[in-house]
């Protein structure tokens, strides 16, 4: 399942300056002004990421080339990673790393299976970067390998190719009435003064069953998904929670959060889901304190504190 929808626009590199080439055009686009940083340094954050592993098949630790094994704290300041071997740019990449090269990485990732030799699967997989405009550190997943995802865990807007992650199963999101779709009459009466913008069509790519297409509009808001029947999206998937994740209709804007909301006594709580809903990357996102991320086979727990009161005493080992 992981293989079939691997996120990836890794072109084949037939050799080394092609992929120092490929490098270059990253850091050239994500260029940030080093004297900016420098100047805002002394009242901006750190970052520190608690990483950890699934991969309880890999004993051997590397801490030449900065290799990760089953759980580990990275410190990452305004300039980059600390540790870093590449220049400080105010980036910092993870990834896998062909054996004997480095890939243009701070972070090389083990991966699961060492044996992998698809060159798809290596090179820098998500960047973090720090804006010292908005003092804040952003997270981009950069199309190779399995993909990032965030976990929601407050309502956030829906928006066109929005790719969702929940067990092990994934969804498509698009606004608009798109060209294919089967809608019979019954819809089209029953939605005839609707706004095309209104419309949400998800796509299920499921591994217990063939991909499913699905249309909502306004009238069917609030609705959930999850592996009750009940679910307006039902997929059978014992990694899900009965309800997992609830999508509304708003202001004209589709929103989705993980879980579902319970009114008890007289006061609305949150049912959170067992295993998260995840959200894609694709586009660089605020890393906030607290926030968790996937990428491959780790979780990343992320923590921020402010440079002055990071002294030797208060930073993680």
């Amino acid at each position: 399942m992981q293989e079939e929808l691997c996120i990836n626009n890794f072109n084949e590199k037939t050799n080394n300056n092609e992929e120092k080439k490929e490098i270059k055009e990253e850091e050239e686009n994500s260029i940030i002004d080093i004297d900016k940083i420098k100047e805002v340094y002394h009242k901006s954050k750190m970052l520190f990421l608690e990483l950890t592993s699934n991969n309880s098949n890999n004993n051997n630790s590397n801490n030449n080339n900065e290799s990760i094994i089953n759980k580990i704290n990275i410190e990452i300041d305004p300039l980059g990673y600390s540790n870093s071997k590449r220049k400080k740019d105010g980036l910092t990449y993870f990834g896998y790393a062909q054996k004997g090269k480095e890939n243009g990485l701070d972070i090389i990732l083990e991966p699961v299976d060492n044996e992998i030799t698809d060159e798809k699967y290596f090179g820098r997989h998500f960047q973090i970067k720090f804006n010292p405009e908005d003092l804040n550190y952003y997270l981009k997943d950069l199309g190779h390998g399995f993909g990032t995802f965030i976990k929601i865990l407050d309502w956030i807007e829906i928006k066109n190719n929005y790719l969702l992650n929940i067990g092990d199963n994934y969804l498509v999101f698009s606004i608009g009435l798109e060209n294919g779709n089967d809608i019979n009459e019954n819809y089209i009466i029953k939605n005839n003064n609707i706004e095309n913008g209104s419309i949400l069509n998800v796509k299920i790519f499921s591994s217990n069953s063939k991909i499913k297409s699905l249309v909502f509009t306004p009238s069917d808001s609030p609705f959930t998904i999850g592996r009750k029947s009940e679910n307006a999206i039902f997929i059978e998937d014992n990694m899900l929670s009965r309800i997992h994740s609830t999508i509304k209709y708003k202001n004209k804007k589709w929103y989705i959060r993980d879980g579902y909301i319970i009114n008890k006594n007289n006061n609305e709580e949150v049912k959170k889901s067992t295993n998260g809903t995840w959200i894609y990357a694709f586009e660089d996102t605020i890393i906030k304190d607290k926030m968790t991320f996937k990428a491959s086979h780790y979780l990343f727990d992320c923590n921020l504190y402010y440079i002055q009161n990071c002294d030797t005493n208060t930073r993680k080992e």
